[in-house]
Parts: structure tokens; C-alpha cells; sequence
């Protein structure tokens, strides 16, 4: 069918290349992984096999910036799908702590790891952790808190801004206060958790028994998430959007259970690691998230792809007080 000819509204088509921009996504970032698994230097160009320990390793390497504009990228999109459903409420909390998935890097063992482990930028003999305690290269630290410092401010405003618009449109939403409110929190604590001085000497270090603010932030992150496929499971969330046929309900389903099999597994493969040896369970294990989470946004895609108009972003004025 010919662009002129084409039905869609600017909103229909908006909502349908935002989802399917979620999974290309994931495959970007699944491919910038196994690249640079397979490739052992990028300049001369030399291939051989060295698995990361992990997906969020990626920041140490020089695919990093891949990895960071892909979290930063899913936040933005999750945000732009806001709406005032159960699911798209859980999908603005994932909003908020995706940043924070590439701002606070995860740790390293480079003594586990060897010189040739997972970039020969990080492991050099001044940065090197003592003894097998994860830690962060000292320089980089200061990115990690310049990075919250600017997330900090951005969530302020952010949450400004909306109440001030809500409050112009004379819209109310219960649910984006929440969301806000949950936004705040989270912010003020990554804030405290960096700069305040009694706790910033652990940093990013600071929840037992975890204890790494990076896998904390991972594990809420898809743990809110895992609950959108569950209740796409049970229908449509909107009498106006399009229900999911038994198929994709079946899915739905298959999703969410698989997804909280694979973050129980992430959960023991990071407190039980000596166990497991040098087996990449985490590296398995966020593949598995990453790929459930892309393989719910292509069934959504198509399952809402002929909406006429989204019903997340039509305020449902019956709710509200």
C-alpha cells in the first residue's frame, strides 16, 4: 500500500515503531555482545573466543557505548508508550531504573579474570581489584557519579515538568504520581547512595547480601517487567484494544514464567559463583532476559499493530476522581 494511502493514524504508527523499536534493540545489543566475544582486538582487527563474564560487562569494552545508548534508548521508548493502563505503568517504573543499568557499571574480578580478560583498557596492574572482590576501576567512578548526579537532576525535572502539564490540562493521574513518586525515591537514594559521605565510601557497592547497586537496579528492572506479560496473559487491559488471540496469550505466559525461572537463576548464579566455576551463568542468564523481553515486544507489536488509536494514551476520564 502506498504512504498516502495508508490508514494509520500519526499515533497508531507511532505506538506500532516504538514497540518494534524495542526489539531491534535488544538485537542490537545482542549483537554488539557476541562481536565482541568473537573479537579479540578491534584495531588491528583480530578475531579469536573470549566470552564476557556477563552482558553488563559490555561497559568495560569498546562496545560500551552500544550498550549504554541501548539502555538509555529502552527508557526513552518505555517512557514514549506511557499511558494510563496497569501495564503501562509498570513499564514507566522500568523507565526509571533502565538508566541506571548503564550508568552504574557492574564490578570486576580481574583477578579472575587474567590480562587478557575482559578489555585490556580495564585490566591493567594500577586498576587492578585486591585480591577476587569485585570492584570498579578507580577512573571509573567519577563517570558512574557524574552519571547519577545528571540522573538525579534530569528525574527532578522531569517530574516537573509532567505535574506542572497535568496540572495545566487539568488531567489527573493517580498513576503517574505514583510513578513520579517512585522516581523521586530512586534518585535521592542514588544520590545519597554516591555523595553523601557516610555511605559513598562502599559505592556502587552498598546492598547486602548483592550488595552491587548495578545487579540490584537489573534484577528490579525485570522483575517489574516480568508483571506486563502477566496480565496481557489474561486478556486486553482495554475494552478498546486489540485482545491477544490464545496464542499470544499462551505466550504471554510462557514469558513471565520463563523470565522469573531466568531471574531466580541470576539470583543464585551471582550469590553462588564459586559454584558454578567458570560456566557464564550470568552471561546465559541475560541473554535468556534479554531475548524474553524483545520476544514479548514482537508478539505485542503485531498483536496491536491495527489499534486504531492506542488506548494507553486516551485518558479513561470514568477512573479519575
Amino acid at each position: 500500500m502506498a504512504a498516502a494511502d495508508d490508514p494509520a493514524t500519526t499515533g497508531q504508527k507511532t505506538h506500532r515503531y516504538l514497540r518494534l523499536s524495542l526489539v531491534l534493540i535488544v538485537f542490537a545489543l545482542l549483537v554488539a555482545v557476541a562481536l565482541q566475544s568473537v573479537v579479540v582486538s578491534w584495531e588491528p582487527l583480530t578475531f579469536g573466543w573470549q566470552p564476557l563474564p556477563s552482558i553488563s560487562h559490555a561497559f568495560y569494552t569498546p562496545v560500551r557505548d552500544v550498550f549504554v545508548g541501548a539502555l538509555i534508548a529502552t527508557s526513552v521508548a518505555l517512557l514514549a508508550l506511557s499511558g494510563r493502563s496497569r501495564a503501562t505503568t509498570l513499564l514507566d517504573v522500568c523507565a526509571v531504573f533502565a538508566p541506571l543499568i548503564a550508568i552504574v557499571p557492574t564490578g570486576v574480578v580481574p583477578t579472575a579474570i587474567g590480562v587478557s580478560g575482559i578489555a585490556d583498557a580495564v585490566v591493567r596492574d594500577e586498576t587492578s581489584c585486591p585480591g577476587p572482590v569485585d570492584c570498579i576501576p578507580v577512573e571509573y567512578i567519577g563517570g558512574a557519579k557524574a552519571g547519577i548526579a545528571v540522573y538525579a537532576l534530569v528525574v527532578l525535572a522531569v517530574v516537573i515538568t509532567m505535574a506542572v502539564i497535568r496540572a495545566q490540562t487539568r488531567t489527573p493521574n493517580r498513576a503517574a504520581v505514583v510513578v513520579s513518586a517512585i522516581a523521586l525515591v530512586t534518585a535521592t537514594a542514588m544520590a545519597a547512595l554516591a555523595f553523601v559521605p557516610a555511605l559513598d565510601d562502599a559505592f556502587p557497592f552498598t546492598f547486602w547480601p548483592v550488595h552491587s547497586i548495578h545487579f540490584v537496579v537489573t534484577l528490579v528492572f525485570f522483575s517489574v517487567f516480568a508483571a506486563v506479560p502477566i496480565l496481557y496473559a489474561g486478556g486486553p487491559l482495554d475494552p478498546d484494544e486489540t485482545p491477544p488471540t490464545p496464542i499470544q496469550r499462551t505466550i504471554y505466559r510462557w514469558i513471565a514464567g520463563l523470565l522469573i525461572v531466568d531471574l531466580l537463576l541470576l539470583v543464585a548464579a551471582v550469590l553462588f559463583r564459586q559454584v558454578f566455576g567458570e560456566t557464564p551463568v550470568v552471561l546465559i542468564g541475560e541473554a535468556v532476559a534479554l531475548i524474553l523481553f524483545g520476544a514479548f515486544w514482537w508478539v505485542q507489536t503485531f498483536q496491536r499493530w491495527d489499534d486504531v488509536n492506542p488506548p494507553s494514551i486516551v485518558a479513561d476520564r470514568r477512573s479519575e476522581p
